[in-house]
């Protein structure tokens, strides 16, 4: 494999990856809609406010996950980069800066669902307490 078809899957990856972002929040706005509703108009009904929990909280696995998927795409590139590297093939200046980057090696990388940048596990507390919050504060 060629740094261009390194980087051309890396590409499609991404593609692919940003789609499903792209209706992971929409669905985050539609939890944020069903938890104010729930939170308003049914506070009183366990069963809503169970259903609209699972529903934000099962979103945001979700997204996270796109995440992870993310994350994963970019170290799984690098570590390809850094394959090629050591196996003797060219990589231009680039591509090395990618490898030093994304501190890849030519160990494979392992895929996790474990968040390792602190301003995404922010934004993801964040979301959770803006979903939980309406569902099951209260309503004063």
């Amino acid at each position: 494999m060629t740094e261009v078809e390194i980087l051309m899957l890396q590409a499609q990856n991404n593609q692919g990856t940003g789609m499903y972002q792209v209706a992971m929040a929409f669905s985050i706005w539609v939890a944020f809609r069903a938890a104010a509703n729930v939170g308003q108009n049914y506070s009183d009904n366990i069963l809503a406010k169970i259903a609209a929990s699972i529903f934000g909280l099962g979103t945001l696995f979700f997204f996270n996950m796109t995440y992870a998927f993310w994350s994963f795409n970019m170290v799984s590139s690098g570590h390809r980069l850094a394959e090629l590297q050591a196996s003797g093939g060219e990589i231009s200046a680039l591509g090395v800066s990618f490898i030093a980057n994304s501190g890849a090696s030519t160990t494979p990388p392992t895929f996790s669902l474990a968040p390792s940048e602190p301003v995404f596990i922010l934004l993801l507390l964040a979301i959770a307490y803006m979903i939980l919050r309406p569902i099951w504060g209260s309503n004063k």
